[in-house]
């Protein structure tokens, strides 16, 4: 038996039934995306800017609502920021993208900027990321269907 997950309504202007009742609030996973991330300018007076990309899967579907992406950058960093919320600690800098994203099989592709310092110019422009982890939140489609 598979575990419960409480129900949730939505409604759905276009349909016959006008509304749908689906078994679930969302659920999030780590296998939707590919990820990475460089540097495109080393040093612009005081930052070390970063563009990362992500593709989303074609293989699976869902509406993407959230996604919280986790860069490590190869030294302690003590500013960083992007265009979406931006938090940063030790040497990680964590940027939450809140969207509606139709993952339908769709290959969807973004890009965004973080820029990051150290704790000079030296060290800011050796700066490298190590990794890029995320979790992806979605949501029920209209079909009752999270994947």
């Amino acid at each position: 038996m598979s575990d419960y997950r409480k129900p949730v309504a939505m409604a759905a202007t276009g349909a016959a039934e006008g509304v749908f009742a689906a078994s679930g609030d969302g659920s999030s996973s780590t296998d939707c995306w590919t990820v990475s991330g460089r540097s495109v300018q080393d040093w612009n007076g005081s930052h070390n800017v970063f563009e990362i990309a992500a593709h989303h899967s074609t293989e699976v579907t869902h509406i993407t609502t959230q996604v919280v992406y986790t860069i490590t950058f190869s030294s302690p960093i003590k500013d960083a920021f992007s265009e979406f919320d931006c938090t940063f600690s030790g040497n990680t800098a964590v940027v939450t993208r809140d969207l509606h994203a139709n993952g339908y099989y769709s290959g969807d592709s973004v890009t965004f900027k973080v820029w990051a310092q150290a704790a000079d110019e030296a060290a800011t422009k050796s700066l490298a990321i190590t990794g890029i982890s995320y979790v992806c939140r979605h949501e029920t489609n209209v079909q009752g269907n999270i994947d």
